[in-house]
């Protein structure tokens, strides 16, 4: 049941990692949000922002698993606040661990093979720009612009300022897709780290599985 539990929070290369290798690349991670978020971050207006913590929470879900992804979405912008304070920071931490754990869970899918690695990044892309970017994120800019700079009073209803922010916002989702597609056009032909070991090996065809299901019979005699 644990190695069932284990399997879906973490990625089978995460697993096979010893303990100090594991919590090296959780920190190095970590550490790399913490920078997205709080150093390198260019806040162009109250609702938009250049950031590349896209970026890092995908890699952070897709290469080390859905439960890693998410501590370092989150903990990376808790950990950023408290270098640069901003109010209700919690809640884009948590948009950012669900876009970790999102890529995470897209890794899972049985896909093989260079087209298949490729084709599951595509999948995550699509969804975290529908699920979050466009619907978790902006809810939680648009409260956090209604409370904080509006102070409590609707200025643009809802429609009309997501329109405005996601003309500025699918550039910046545009331009972290692409530098995910450049890293993942090094690691995975050439087989980097043994991330994709998985995917690059064929999987076992249907023969085969059928065999291995197949207990041998004794008869007692």
């Amino acid at each position: 049941m644990l190695s069932k539990v284990s399997g879906w929070l973490f990625s089978r290369y995460f697993l096979s990692l010893s303990a100090a290798k594991k919590i090296a690349y959780i920190a190095i991670f970590i550490a790399l949000s913490v920078v997205t978020n709080s150093l390198i971050e260019i806040n162009v207006t109250a609702s938009n922002k250049i950031t590349f913590t896209y970026f890092v929470c995908f890699f952070s879900g897709f290469l080390l698993g859905p439960l890693p992804g998410f501590l370092v979405g989150f903990l990376g912008d808790a950990i950023g606040f408290l270098l640069v304070p901003q109010d209700v920071y919690f809640l884009f931490g948590v948009t950012l661990g669900l876009t970790g754990l999102l890529a995470g869970l897209v890794r899972k899918l049985p896909l093989y093979g260079r087209k298949g690695v490729f084709f599951k990044a595509c999948i995550f892309f699509v969804l975290s720009y529908a699920l979050i970017t466009c619907l978790l994120n902006s809810l939680v800019n648009y409260w956090y612009v209604y409370l904080f700079i509006w102070q409590g009073k609707i200025k643009t209803v809802f429609w009309v300022w997501l329109g405005s922010r996601l003309a500025f916002q699918t550039v910046v989702f545009a331009a972290n897709v692409g530098l995910c597609a450049a890293v993942l056009a090094v690691l995975v032909p050439t087989r980097l780290f043994g991330f994709f070991k998985q995917e690059l090996s064929a999987p076992p065809s249907k023969k085969q599985e059928g065999e291995q299901e197949q207990a041998p019979v004794s008869k007692s005699v």
